[in-house]
């Protein structure tokens, strides 16, 4: 039997490739199989009209991307959105050597505290945490509109407005580096090439025919060598890659700071060997799944937690 990709389904079917992907994770196209993230589906695979037509109508928003704007609307403190908004802040931040635990982190988005801390707390780990949380919501309010540089200086913007940096003049949220940072590993480009490699990394990337998973990292790789602000580029990064997986009905993921090692060896190496850093992503990946069948777990068992357990929740978060 002769296999072929999803793009070439939906070109052959006149759909688009998301719309394939998520046929094929509900289980829709007969014979479809996931390899090395990829779906490889039968060549005289059958449309179901019914089914096509079905999706096709609704909404374009992929449903995880619905989902967690549903959740975001209703503020679901014990949902999906909860655990991305919580767990990409604090693991992004992480990386980017943000020393708040995660329950501190849980504690400023839940009830805008910060709970008590046996050492001293720096000013701009709870803004720049705080603000992460705003990019989140950000992101999924335009988790579909196409990339461009208006988009990515918003973003960091968002995230190091208000910070120490930002009041010193060390960083210009929303501004591009004027100035080549020193004790680089590697050379970079001047200030004055930024505006250009970008737009044209924009446009590379946004006029391909399919968006997989290693496009969207290699966009990564590229955008951190560009690196086009003062500080923040990684946690920009890393936002923006959630948002493209989501965009794409791609399975996304959240990098934590236990593998913070691995990451960097594999955007170094990812001209020369990419398995470092899409073996870290693949786990990344599968643990984020993981969490989305727990989640579902969750919603179930509540058929069957009594009234007092429920209220004790609601209590709970206020």
């Amino acid at each position: 039997m002769q296999y072929v990709l999803a793009r070439d389904i939906a070109e052959k079917w006149g759909v688009s490739s998301s719309l394939i992907r998520r046929l094929c994770r509900q289980g829709r196209i007969s014979g479809a199989v996931c390899k090395d993230g990829a779906w490889r589906i039968p060549e005289d695979a059958v449309r179901s009209a019914r089914t096509v037509f079905k999706y096709a109508e609704e909404e374009a928003l992929p449903e995880l991307a619905k989902t967690l704007r549903k959740q975001k609307k209703k503020k679901n403190f014990h949902g999906l959105y909860d655990y991305v908004v919580i767990d990409l802040t604090y693991s992004s931040c992480r990386m980017a050597s943000n020393r708040l635990t995660r329950g501190q982190v849980e504690s400023i988005y839940r009830k805008g505290k910060i709970r008590e801390s046996f050492e001293p707390l720096k000013v701009s780990d709870v803004i720049e945490a705080l603000n992460h949380i705003h990019c989140v919501d950000y992101i999924l309010d335009h988790v579909m509109e196409p990339l461009d540089t208006k988009f990515i200086r918003k973003l960091h913007e968002l995230l190091m407005a208000g910070t120490v940096d930002a009041y010193r003049q060390r960083v210009r949220p929303g501004e591009y580096r004027t100035t080549i940072p020193k004790n680089r590993d590697r050379p970079m480009i001047q200030g004055s090439q930024i505006h250009s490699s970008l737009t044209m990394l924009i446009e590379y990337y946004e006029t391909r025919a399919e968006i997989e998973r290693n496009q969207i990292l290699e966009f990564h790789v590229r955008f951190e060598q560009i690196h086009p602000f003062d500080d923040g580029n990684g946690r920009v990064g890393r936002l923006i890659m959630f948002k493209e997986c989501l965009r794409h009905d791609i399975m996304p993921f959240i990098l934590d700071d236990k593998r913070r090692s691995r990451y960097l060896q594999g955007i170094r190496e990812w001209f020369v060997d990419r398995y470092e850093l899409v073996d870290v992503v693949m786990e990344a990946q599968s643990r984020f799944e993981s969490q989305i069948e727990l989640q579902k777990l969750q919603k179930a068992a509540e058929f069957y937690q009594p009234e007092e357990y429920k209220e004790g929740l609601k209590n709970e978060d206020e």
